[in-house]
């Protein structure tokens, strides 16, 4: 359902936000003569502690899908695509998902992956164990005879 249009002067650019009646999902459709299509699936995801559980997922479901169901699809995109952008990002309070290309065909092709890998991830146990790991160094003080000691070595 259309919810609301607006011109954005600036930008020569047709505003118009969307909302899916069932889910309440918004789209934000953006019109202007820029050559760049360009598409994003963003997502809430606000941190509550410190763990990176958001930006671990961003990587994991990026790993294989439903439809694409390869370790890294990502990685096949990136050798036979004419895209202008495409990655993933974790902010604090959102994961956003955003391609481009110039290429009406190859646009469409992106979109198609990253939509069946953002709500289709195959979130395989393998997945979790490559992309959920981390290193907790302990680093033990040195006294700085120990210090000046090593620098003469």
């Amino acid at each position: 359902q259309l919810m609301r249009t607006e011109h954005i002067d600036e930008y020569n650019t047709k505003a118009d936000l969307y909302k899916h009646i069932k889910t309440g999902a918004e789209l934000l459709s953006l019109q202007n003569d820029d050559e760049n299509k360009v598409f994003a699936v963003t997502f809430k995801t606000p941190a509550t502690n410190d763990t990176g559980v958001a930006h671990i997922l961003e990587h994991s479901v990026l790993c294989g899908s439903d439809k694409y169901p390869v370790k890294d699809p990502m990685l096949q995109l990136i050798k036979g695509s004419v895209y202008t952008f495409l990655n993933a990002m974790t902010f604090p309070d959102k994961t956003s998902y955003p391609v481009a290309s110039q290429n009406l065909q190859d646009f469409y092709n992106l979109v198609n992956v990253y939509v069946d890998a953002v709500f289709h991830p195959t979130l395989a146990n393998h997945t979790f164990l490559q992309e959920g790991w981390h290193y907790s160094l302990q680093q033990e003080e040195k006294s700085t005879q120990d210090n000046a000691k090593l620098s003469r070595s």
